[in-house]
């Protein structure tokens, strides 16, 4: 008994946190922001954005203290770009196992000196939508094959999104956001770009993670510090900023667009923008039949309208 009390003692009080960062590497949502930048366009005395090199610096800082927090804490950075999503860090083919703050700093640096941010292409602006529903299965995945290893270890992921939300995803993405909801994994998420994402904000209210969108950021590092640094036990004791509303749409199963009113089926909840006599994702045929109201006059001089199913009403004419 004793030993068992002690036990249950040890993995209440173990803060040993697996921290999984999903970096958006979008070239296009970047570059447009260094051409921006350069005109001098897009800041103003309220808001403030930095360039994909200064992102960087201030992820860096943010990485370095949280792994000083705690020495086994464990850490995974991934990339999400276009058409793609890979593991920055951990490198799955390196042997040795220990790693240093100027390892990781090597290892993500390099993976990413490719990205030139100053030619973007025009012409392949047709498919320039970053793969995120991969990189958030990639985290879970990972997440659940290191929580078999260590099982008292407490997993979190924190998004850095820059892009704006593909509807084409909307599926993927709600599995991903519903899974990590089942098995308790938070969704932190820092919003880089000039407007709100509908499904982040939906992934972080559902996981009980935090939604944060820095008007300065400039001053990126004071907010992840402040903000996402904290582990889940802690956030318990302390006042941490909450979304005042959520944007609960969802997208359209036939032309991924965001709809506010739509047919849903009644077999597989596929939801729909225009009416359809079939269920293009279960086949379901449906059967909308519309009956026109029929009049009969009686002998007291009123009329009575019937109309669909058994539903009638009175009216006197004069």
């Amino acid at each position: 008994m004793e030993n068992n009390s002690i036990a249950n003692n040890i993995d209440e009080d173990d803060d040993t946190s697996l921290l999984v960062i999903i970096v958006d590497c979008n070239i296009y949502s970047w570059g447009n922001r260094e051409k921006l930048l350069k005109e001098g366009t897009l800041n103003d005395e309220k808001k403030t954005y930095i360039t994909f090199s200064k992102f960087l610096e201030h992820l860096m800082v943010f990485i370095n203290a949280y792994l000083m927090l705690n020495q086994e804490n464990q850490l995974s950075v991934l990339c999400s770009k276009i058409g793609k999503s890979e593991f920055l860090f951990p490198n799955h083919t390196a042997n040795d196992p220990l790693y240093s703050e100027k390892t990781i700093q090597e290892q993500i640096l390099h993976k990413l000196q490719n990205m030139d941010l100053n030619n973007i292409n025009e012409t392949e602006e047709r498919n320039i939508s970053s793969s995120f529903s991969a990189a958030m299965s990639m985290a879970l995945c990972y997440i659940s094959r290191i929580k078999k290893a260590t099982p008292t270890i407490r997993p979190r992921i924190v998004v850095f999104n820059v892009s704006p939300d593909v509807s084409a995803q909307y599926i993927s993405v709600m599995n991903c956001i519903f899974s990590a909801q089942k098995q308790s994994i938070p969704v932190d998420c820092c919003i880089l770009s000039q407007t709100d994402s509908t499904f982040l904000q939906q992934a972080s209210h559902l996981t009980n993670g935090v939604y944060l969108k820095p008007q300065n950021q400039q001053q990126l590092t004071q907010y992840l510090l402040s903000t996402f640094l904290i582990d889940t036990y802690s956030r318990k004791f302390l006042a941490y900023p909450t979304l005042k509303s959520v944007d609960y749409r969802a997208s359209c199963f036939c032309h991924k667009k965001i709809v506010d009113i739509g047919f849903v089926c009644s077999v597989c909840l596929s939801i729909f923008c225009k009416y359809s006599s079939s269920c293009s994702t279960c086949g379901t045929k449906f059967s909308l039949k519309i009956e026109l109201p029929k009049k009969t006059t009686t002998a007291n001089n009123t009329t009575t309208v019937i109309g669909g199913g058994n539903q009638s009403a009175t009216a006197s004419t004069k």
